[in-house]
């Protein structure tokens, strides 16, 4: 089975929170695929605490901000796991950040492989541990240490654009990139860090639209679905 990291953002789940409705459909969605591939997930924690939307408190330090946003990851990771695990998906959740056992086991990428080997989920959270870098990162890496085939990110958008589809009526979805392009060019889908660590490892990613039903299926499928970025 190929090995794929999905990259969820924290508002997949809701708005501000957990949202059943959204929760479900995220479940759903994984469960499905998780029967065709073998399934790394790294959630972001947006959806409780981020500190560019917290940033007005300014008696709160950037690295205990960030510290907050990785916590939140762990929560939503939790979450997830629940919720799969009520569908008899076998899952483990796994912290780059110091929480209680019961919540997460500590990360260690021999340990989440052999899982993945084994045919389970594997939840991934805290970011990388560290402030001042995004998820996207974390994701980056994780799919480095882990050897997997193909990153995948659930955004909102149907893939990646010459323009911001959002603020303009004539933007041209564009459906494969190169990593020194999406670099030079500073596509906005993941930061840059993120974009050289995959092209180093010469891991792809596919950016597709999670609100559309069944584009998570079809995307580790490696249909035509959304924007990919490889190294050419």
């Amino acid at each position: 089975m190929k090995k794929i990291l999905l990259k969820l953002s924290g508002e997949s789940l809701g708005k501000s929170s957990v949202d059943l409705k959204s929760l479900e459909r995220v479940v759903g969605e994984i469960a499905s695929t998780s029967k065709i591939v073998s399934l790394a997930i790294v959630i972001g924690g947006g959806n409780i605490w981020r500190w560019r939307d917290n940033k007005h408190l300014a008696s709160l330090p950037r690295v205990e901000s960030d510290f907050l946003g990785m916590v939140a990851t762990v929560f939503n990771a939790v979450v997830l796991a629940a919720a799969l695990r009520k569908l008899k998906i076998r899952v483990k959740v796994f912290s780059v950040v110091a929480v209680p056992i019961e919540l997460a086991e500590k990360y260690s990428p021999v340990t989440a492989h052999k899982f993945l080997e084994k045919g389970g989920v594997i939840i991934l959270a805290g970011g990388t541990g560290k402030p001042f870098v995004t998820t996207d990162s974390g994701a980056a890496m994780r799919a480095a240490e882990l050897k997997c085939d193909l990153v995948v990110k659930a955004t909102n958008v149907d893939g990646i654009f010459d323009k911001d589809p959002r603020k303009s009526g004539n933007a041209k979805l564009l459906k494969e990139v190169d990593y020194k392009t999406a670099i030079r060019e500073k596509l906005g889908v993941m930061d840059l860090k993120a974009f050289r660590i995959l092209a180093k490892n010469r891991i792809p990613t596919r950016i597709f639209n999670f609100k559309k039903k069944g584009l998570l299926k079809k995307a580790v499928e490696c249909k035509n679905v959304g924007s990919l970025i490889s190294i050419k």
